[in-house]
C-alpha cells in the first residue's frame, strides 16, 4: 500500500527536547501502522530512497517505505531529521535541522531566565526547614539532604578557607557535566547535591499528593528519559512538570493547609528549581563565545556559610583581548560579595604578567575607611606573593552585582 506524505522543505532549527519523544515506531512493514502510531510533535528519523523525481519521492522512516510529496532536493541515502507537523490520513512533516551551540544557548537561556532564583535565598529557604519547628516536619532522609547541601557550603569561619576555596569553585556547579566525564570527584558538587535532593523527594511528594487526593504529573517522563538521551535528568524534568502544572492552577489554599509536608516540599521543589536555573545560567555564560573576536568569560557563584547564616561570593573571570589574538594582554576578576558586617563590596583585579593593579569598591562607609586603612598591609601581602603592584586604591561606592549573558547584548559596562 501506498502512503503519500507531504514534506515542507523549509528548514528549521529547534532544540529537541521541546519536541515530542515517543516509544519506538512499531516494527512492521505495514505504512498504515506506521501512520496510526505518529503523534503531532514526534520527531522521526527518515532515509531518502530516492531522488525527487516531479515533487515526489520514496521515503524510508523504520523499516516503513512510503512515498512523500515535496519540493526538496535530497539525494538517495540521504538521513533527514522530521517533526510532525500533522498526523491522519495525509501526514505533513517537517525537516529539522540541528541546532547550533548558538541557538541552544539562546534557547537554554530563555528557559533559565524566568526561573532562576538567588543562591542565598535557596540557602535561607533550606535553613529555615530543618531549623524551625514545623506542624508535620519533613521526612527524615529529605531533613538529612538538606543538612547536607548546608554543612558541605565552605565555612569562612574554618582556618582552611583560603586552601580550599579553589575546590569550592571547582565543585560549584559550574564543572559538573566535565567533572562527570573525567570521572573526577564530585561528593561535594554543589549542582549534584541539590539534583539529589529532587530525587530523594520525589516519592514523598508522590505520597502528599497521593493523601490529599490529588494526581502527580508523572506521565512521559520515563519515555522522555528512555528516548531522548539529551533531554534533562528525569528528576529535573518531573519538577519542572510539578511547577508548570501547580503554576497553572494552583493548588487551593485549604488543600495546602491541610497538608502542611505538601506545602513544604511544593516549595523546595520551588527554590531547588531556580537555584539549578540559576547554576544552569551560570554555565551557560562561561561556553566559549562562538564569535572569534569576543572573549572567553567564566562565572562562578559561591555560597558561602558563616556564623549568621549563608552569603555569597559571585566572580567573573575573562581574559583580555579575545581568542585567536597574538597576544593576551592579561587578565581580569571582579569579585562581588556581602559578609556582615562588611557589608556590600566589589573588588577588580587586573593582572598582566606580573603585574597588578586593584580597585576595591565598598558601599558601607565605615568599610570604605577600613579597607582604605588597611590598604598598605594588602600590599605588602601581595608583593610576598611575588607580583607587582602598579595601582591599589579604595573607593565608597556602589557594589552591586555585575551580570554577562553569552550574545550580542550583554548587562555587564566595562568601562564602568
Amino acid at each position: 500500500m501506498s502512503i503519500l506524505l507531504i514534506i515542507h522543505p523549509l528548514e528549521v532549527s529547534m532544540p529537541f527536547s521541546i519536541a515530542k519523544i515517543l516509544p519506538p515506531l512499531p516494527t512492521t512493514t505495514s505504512a498504515r501502522s506506521l501512520l496510526e502510531a505518529i503523534q503531532p510533535g514526534q520527531l522521526l528519523k527518515g532515509t531518502a530512497l530516492s531522488e525527487n523525481l516531479n515533487g515526489a519521492m520514496r521515503l524510508q522512516i523504520g523499516v516503513t517505505q512510503l512515498t512523500a510529496q515535496t519540493t526538496l532536493s535530497v539525494t538517495p541515502g540521504q538521513s533527514l531529521l522530521l517533526q510532525v507537523e500533522k498526523a491522519g490520513k495525509l501526514p505533513e512533516l517537517r525537516v529539522l535541522t540541528q541546532p547550533t551551540q548558538k541557538e541552544l544557548t539562546a534557547w537554554a537561556l530563555k528557559s533559565n531566565l524566568p526561573r532562576q532564583q538567588p543562591l542565598p535565598q535557596l540557602f535561607k529557604a533550606l535553613t529555615q526547614m530543618v531549623s524551625e519547628p514545623q506542624a508535620k516536619p519533613l521526612p527524615e532522609p529529605v531533613r538529612q539532604a538538606i543538612t547536607q547541601v548546608l554543612t558541605s557550603a565552605l565555612s569562612i569561619d574554618k582556618p582552611t578557607f583560603k586552601t580550599e576555596l579553589n575546590t569550592a569553585l571547582q565543585l560549584s556547579g559550574n564543572q559538573t557535566e566535565s567533572l562527570l566525564i573525567r570521572q573526577l570527584p564530585v561528593n561535594q558538587d554543589l549542582k549534584l547535591n541539590l539534583l539529589r535532593l529532587i530525587s530523594i523527594i520525589k516519592p514523598y511528594l508522590a505520597q502528599s499528593f497521593e493523601a490529599a487526593g490529588l494526581k502527580l504529573p508523572l506521565a512521559g517522563t520515563a519515555a522522555t528519559s528512555q528516548t531522548n538521551p539529551s533531554s534533562p535528568a528525569p528528576a529535573l524534568t518531573l519538577a519542572n512538570q510539578i511547577l508548570q502544572t501547580t503554576s497553572q492552577a494552583p493548588l487551593p489554599a485549604q488543600t495546602l493547609e491541610a497538608n502542611p509536608t505538601l506545602k513544604l516540599l511544593l516549595d523546595l521543589f520551588k527554590h531547588l528549581d531556580g537555584a539549578i536555573a540559576r547554576i544552569q545560567t551560570n554555565q551557560l555564560s562561561s561556553l566559549p563565545p562562538t564569535d572569534e573576536s569576543a572573549r572567553q568569560i567564566w562565572q562562578f557563584e559561591l555560597p558561602i556559610r558563616h556564623e549568621n547564616g549563608f552569603d555569597l561570593f559571585h566572580l567573573k573571570i575573562a581574559q583580555d583581548g579575545h581568542r585567536g589574538a597574538a597576544t593576551q594582554s592579561g587578565w581580569q576578576l571582579i569579585l562581588h560579595m556581602n559578609i556582615q558586617p562588611l557589608g556590600p563590596m566589589r573588588i577588580r583585579l587586573h593582572l598582566v604578567g606580573e603585574s597588578l593593579s586593584t580597585t576595591i569598591w565598598s558601599e558601607n562607609p565605615d568599610t570604605s575607611k577600613l579597607v582604605s586603612n588597611h590598604l598598605d598591609r594588602l600590599r605588602i601581602g601581595f608583593e610576598t606573593a611575588g607580583l607587582e603592584v602598579k595601582k591599589l586604591e579604595s573607593f565608597q561606592g556602589a557594589a552591586h552585582t555585575e551580570e554577562e549573558i553569552p550574545g550580542d547584548h550583554s548587562l555587564l559596562n566595562e568601562q564602568a
